[in-house]
């Protein structure tokens, strides 16, 4: 009811960099040049930063978070460029009855398979398990019955404010400031005494350089996997369809036939307070006499929803 009528002003910095990377990463595809593409990522990454701002912990150095951002906007992006991806297009929206469509959020290629673009701290099976089952994997596929790739893009965890991720940071030597900038050992150790080099504190810092050097190490190489995904039998995509237009019944109802019940008054869905990511809403649900028109953290959304959208592929589509 809350995400029907208004609309989160405030940006998550890891679903802005995403909604980022998927328009700049369009753009990659067909061959325009990179160093043009984050730049203006860059400039609507900051643009919205700045205005309505980032969803940050309490005393996060905004400023400096948005600029490591940026800083993983030139270099994913300068990476992309090396990925030999298909030229890439926004996905239809596909029609599932008369009343309910159904909008991709990954890309498709000229052969009609989808490509899905995503970012994680840490890849591992439980984050495979959690992409598969996902509305953006099989929602997508069951909706256009296509296959999917989907890019998995590595980005290391934020470390007291900073991404700790070779895409925004090097290490150099503390005592020998000669040698040059490193991001591996050969051996694998870590770099211990040495001191952190953050691309985003340099403004006279070359990104492609940067990424030239990831690549020199084989670093660039091991943050980027890619997970084929086929398209399930028709039963399964009748089964997952059937799922999708009971869900879309469901909002119907509650969407027209309850618009008299104040959302104040409806059960709480504690389980989705606090998943992966943690409901942009918990400031009217956990708080007492709220006037969601007066805090400050919401808009009311000029234009509803269809029945059931599972995302757009614009820069700054927050799914």
């Amino acid at each position: 009811m809350l995400n029907y009528d208004f609309e989160v002003l405030h940006w998550r910095p890891k679903s802005l960099l995403d909604a980022c990377l998927r328009a700049g990463i369009l753009r990659v595809s067909h061959a325009e040049d990179p160093s043009a593409v984050a730049s203006d990522m860059k400039a609507q990454f900051l643009q919205a930063a700045a205005n309505p701002g980032l969803d940050a912990p309490r005393g996060t150095d905004t400023y400096k978070l948005a600029k490591d951002y940026c800083a993983l906007l030139d270099t994913i992006l300068r990476a992309a460029a090396r990925w030999e991806l298909p030229a890439l297009a926004d996905s239809p929206v596909v029609s599932l009855n008369s009343t309910t469509s159904w909008q991709p959020l990954a890309s498709i290629d000229a052969t009609g398979e989808l490509h899905r673009f995503t970012t994680v701290d840490r890849w591992g099976d439980n984050d495979l398990s959690r992409e598969l089952h996902s509305w953006h994997v099989f929602g997508d596929i069951s909706a256009t019955r296509r296959p999917m790739t989907i890019h998995v893009i590595e980005i290391g965890q934020t470390r007291n404010g900073r991404r700790a991720s070779p895409w925004a940071r090097g290490w150099r030597h503390p005592t020998m400031p000669n040698l040059r900038m490193r991001f591996v050992h050969q051996d694998g150790s870590t770099f211990k005494g040495w001191t952190p080099m953050y691309l985003a504190d340099y403004a006279n810092s070359d990104p492609a350089a940067w990424v030239e050097q990831m690549f020199r190490e084989g670093v660039a190489q091991t943050l980027v996997r890619t997970v084929p995904v086929a398209a399930p039998s028709d039963p399964v995509i009748a089964d997952t369809l059937s799922q999708i237009l009971l869900e879309a019944a469901r909002a119907s109802v509650l969407i027209t036939e309850r618009r008299s019940i104040p959302w104040s008054a409806l059960p709480m869905s504690r389980a989705a307070c606090d998943s992966i990511i943690p409901c942009a809403f918990q400031p009217c649900c956990h708080s007492e006499k709220v006037n969601i028109n007066e805090i400050g953290l919401y808009l009311p959304r000029k234009q509803a929803y269809a029945a059931v959208q599972g995302g757009s592929n614009g820069a700054y589509s927050r799914t």
